[in-house]
């Protein structure tokens, strides 16, 4: 068997940043669109930064060179938005009016507005205290078709801001661990790191070497061939 790297080595970062970075986790522009399904860099870039008139960016990143996992989850959102094909335009003026309702720097990284949120052709709605509202267009209207916004594994910590993901079985997204790579539940190893490992031993062999179960094994190498098949983490 190979010698390997310990996966619990720390990622090394600037240390100018490191202050901010703590239980942030941390991800560049492909990192996001990776996760995402696939996502265009490009397609990060526009959606994390101000359009040509000057409005804001749909999701402002936390740190001026990366990423943290609200801003992970909150473009979850916007790409299962954007597939229901509601517009830029409308996501932006949407996202301005949720930001003025409810307070939040990260709206759709909340509960409270996740669990407010619907669609309805391209249209993006709020539920408020008078009934649906068109956020997108501006106006309250009638609609044929509903459809909730749910992010399936997505925990809350105590203040209902997105906490960790499971996206997957035996799959996590923490924050406070491996800075928020995808990781096997319960341990520090990243799943893309089982995958590298799984190039020259074997998943029992790996299993018994880091203390894992073989169901594990492949359940991580299960979820890094969706992402590398564009797949992603769906919202």
């Amino acid at each position: 068997m190979n010698n390997h790297r310990n996966p619990d080595t720390p990622i090394r970062y600037d240390e100018s940043m490191m202050d901010t970075l703590v239980n942030n986790g941390v991800y560049d522009a492909s990192e996001v669109g990776h996760l995402l399904g696939g996502r265009h860099i490009e397609q990060i870039i526009r959606w994390s930064t101000p359009d040509a008139k000057g409005n804001p960016a749909l999701v402002t990143p936390s740190h001026q060179r990366a990423f943290a996992f609200v801003d992970l989850v909150s473009l979850a959102v916007v790409a299962e938005l954007y597939r229901r094909d509601v517009s830029e335009v409308e996501l932006r003026r949407g996202l301005r009016f949720l930001e003025q309702e409810y307070g939040f720097s990260h709206p759709l990284a909340h509960k409270p507005v996740i669990d407010a949120l619907a669609t309805s052709g391209g249209s993006l709605l709020a539920k408020l205290d008078k009934g649906w509202f068109d956020i997108g267009k501006g106006g309250q209207g009638a609609f044929e078709e509903i459809i909730r916004i749910y992010l399936k594994a997505v925990g809350y910590d105590d203040l209902g801001v997105a906490a960790i993901w499971r996206p997957s079985l035996c799959v996590v997204l923490d924050p406070r661990i491996q800075a928020g790579a995808p990781c096997v539940e319960g341990t520090r190893i990243p799943t893309a790191t089982i995958v590298d490992l799984l190039l020259d031993d074997s998943a029992e062999e790996i299993a018994e070497e880091y203390g894992l179960t073989v169901k594990e094994v492949n359940a991580a190498r299960e979820f890094e061939l969706r992402l590398s098949e564009g797949i992603g983490i769906a919202a």
